[in-house]
């Protein structure tokens, strides 16, 4: 018997059930949300009991299902329209982002597959979500042209449908159930920089100020499993390594102080990340917190509760390694009652989870939480990174097909070993550099790139206002800081197969590897390094300026709010911001502000303030709303650019805390 449950309008969950399988973990560990606030809803599914009938927003959807043999196991069969494309299903591929016509596995393995999503979307504007979490297929057009099948042997028959009026709207829809983004503490994006494995407290502290004397902007420093005195320590004992981090004998186990070489990282400005390897048992936790008062622990300690420590040494962020957290164990039984095979893709979930979660619980504050495994859901737990793949024209796939599953806060290893590296490093949604088994420290290297890489440091810092408030209009709607073209321009399937161009945020054109440049034919196009105008569909070799990695285009129409570069983002609190415009056609930006630090945001402690571009005129609203520790009013010094010349304009502090203001450009 098929049950059909209306969580809201536009979102269903559809249900077979079989009394030989169980509820699927993603549910019954709370990570999918099946409750919202009732509303009136007028249905959308019918079925006759073997088939549903779905009517979307424009178009109708013809589900047929089959619940398996009497083990369990489940196929559904969906009929594809012509000219129809589907995305998503994150990091299970790196070789196209336009999905149809291939066969998908999702199932979690060790670099092949860091992060499959059991999430597809069409171009159509409807999303399916699978409710499973052993691994199972998805043909998508493969085998028949006009079908989209998705089958396992195993598992119940459980997914959710979302009724898009387009992929934007079916991405909203997607993270209401499975969790949009998480806001990063402001640290989390600037600078990540991890060090040589052969780094100590001395030498740590040395290019901490290092980065400093030199004018290069850096945020977080990265440990990596040197800090332990047990090389790549997986248990729930691991211990500073004393000869490396020495902490005062004579003080708890838990100090932080003036004796400690982390108090002074962090007076200079900078959050400590400590790499982390892990094969415990996550699964106990979860049962007791599902709520099964029969399950029989086996004594094992909760994996956060031996990090406290470190936390309380300093430590603000954590770098959660594939290690053993993607690598099967086919043998194991976890909580005593779960194989392998049913646990293995969500893992690397639970496991940030249960990190967030800890770490919020113990501090009250945001984690910089990392992690290369990822399914559906990681995106409301923690940021990711492409695993130990470096930095390839392939990494840049992945991060797009994550953003194809509403997961915003994406990242790689960059090295400054070239400058397209370091030019894609510095525009990805998070930066990470990767100095684990090199000494590729931008100091150590020739005059050049160590220009380039302060450069792209400090445009790093100078865009935060941009990239933060691009990170929270991924956590209201779902829609990620880096998107796809075919994100951006819905309609238009040329861009399906566009590998070396994505947009960051509203207005940012990135081109990264080939710098053979179309650029999109719906708008016009600002060279941000240079000033000059193209015009859309401009096809060209482009040659970046000296010491840039890469093509960098603003689109004619666009606001970008910057700020003066700080040497840190944790306490910079600048007393004026730019405003940068475009001219091309009318635009709109919304700043977003709050604390940087806490969750207080997700009760609605955010300041807005909304800038609108209408004809030749430009408004900055008054800041609407609050948060702890909010300060005055921000001045802004606005400027006009047109074609390589501009006009500049400020708006006070005083004028801004005044209510709205409007300024007639002159060009």
């Amino acid at each position: 018997m098929i049950d059909v449950t209306y969580l809201k309008n536009s979102i269903c969950r559809i249900r077979m059930h079989n009394p030989r399988s169980r509820e699927s973990l993603m549910t019954r560990y709370n990570i999918l949300r099946t409750e919202f606030p009732p509303e009136d809803i007028e249905p959308f599914c019918q079925t006759d009991g073997q088939t549903l009938t779905l009517s979307g927003e424009g178009y109708t959807l013809y589900i047929a299902l089959d619940c398996g043999a009497e083990g369990g196991g489940f196929d559904i069969s969906l009929t594809l329209a012509e000219g129809e494309r589907l995305f998503g299903l994150g990091d299970e591929s790196r070789t196209c982002v336009m999905k149809r016509g291939r066969i998908a596995q999702i199932k979690q393995e060790n670099v092949r597959s860091y992060g499959p999503v059991p999430y597809v979307m069409s171009s159509r504007g409807w999303g399916l979500l699978v409710n499973c979490t052993y691994a199972h297929t998805f043909d998508l057009g493969k085998s028949e042209a006009d079908k989209l099948r998705i089958y396992s042997q195993n598992g119940a028959l459980d997914f959710f449908v979302f009724l898009g009026g387009d992929m934007r709207e079916a991405l909203r829809l997607y993270t209401d159930v499975s969790g949009r983004p998480v806001m990063l503490p402001r640290e989390g994006y600037g600078l990540t920089f991890v060090m040589n494995e052969d780094a100590s407290a001395r030498t740590l502290l040395d290019d901490a100020l290092r980065f400093r004397e030199r004018g290069i902007p850096c945020d977080i420093l990265g440990l990596e499993p040197s800090w332990m005195s047990k090389h790549y320590d997986d248990t729930t004992g691991k211990k500073w390594n004393k000869e490396r981090f020495y902490l005062p004998s004579w003080q708890p186990e838990n100090y932080y102080g003036g004796w400690s070489f982390i108090y002074n990282l962090n007076k200079m400005g900078y959050m400590l990340s400590l790499w982390l390897c892990i094969s415990h048992d996550l699964f106990w936790k979860e049962e007791r917190e599902a709520g099964d008062s029969d399950i029989q622990t086996d004594g094992t300690e909760d994996w956060f509760e031996h990090l406290k420590k470190f936390v309380d040494n300093g430590a603000r962020a954590f770098k959660l390694d594939g290690s053993s957290q993607v690598i099967p164990f086919p043998d194991r039984i976890w909580a005593g009652r779960y194989t392998d095979d049913e646990i293995r893709n969500i893992y690397p979930l639970v496991y940030a989870k249960q990190m967030k979660e800890g770490f919020q619980a113990h501090t009250g504050e945001r984690a910089m939480i990392n992690t290369c495994g990822t399914y559906a859901g990681t995106q409301k737990y923690a940021a990711t990174w492409a695993g130990d793949t470096g930095c390839t024209p392939a990494v840049l796939i992945s991060l797009m097909n994550f953003a194809m599953c509403g997961h915003s806060n994406t990242s790689f290893d960059m090295t400054a070993e070239n400058k397209a590296s370091i030019h894609f490093g510095f525009l990805a949604p998070w930066t990470q550099h990767q100095g684990w088994d090199n000494w590729l420290y931008p100091w150590y290297m020739d005059e050049d790139t160590e220009e380039t890489y302060r450069y792209y440091a400090r445009l790093r810092s100078s865009l935060f206002p941009y990239i933060y408030s691009y990170a929270h209009t991924a956590h209201e709607s779902g829609l990620p800081i880096l998107r796809p073209l075919s994100l951006t321009y819905l309609e238009n399937d040329r861009y399906d197969e566009v590998f070396n161009e994505y947009m960051l945020g509203d207005s940012l054109l990135v081109s990264v590897f080939d710098n053979h440049i179309i650029l999109p034919e719906e708008d016009d196009w600002y060279d941000y390094f240079t000033g000059e105008r193209h015009a859309g569909g401009s096809a060209f070799d482009y040659i970046p300026p000296k010491n840039r990695g890469g093509a960098l285009f603003v689109r004619a129409g666009s606001i970008i709010v910057t700020q003066d570069r700080a040497h840190s983002l944790r306490d910079y609190r600048p007393e004026s911001l730019w405003i940068h415009v475009y001219p091309g056609r009318d635009a709109d930006f919304t700043l977003y502000e709050d604390d940087g630090r806490t969750y207080a945001y997700e009760q609605g402690e955010v300041a807005r303030t909304k800038i609108s571009l209408r004809g030749g005129k430009l408004t900055v609203g008054r800041r609407e709303g609050s948060y702890e520790g909010m300060g005055d009013a921000t001045a802004f010094k606005i400027v006009l650019h047109a074609g390589g010349d501009s006009r500049r304009y400020v708006v006070s502090a005083k004028e801004h805390a005044a209510g709205e203001v409007t300024i007639e450009l002159k060009r």
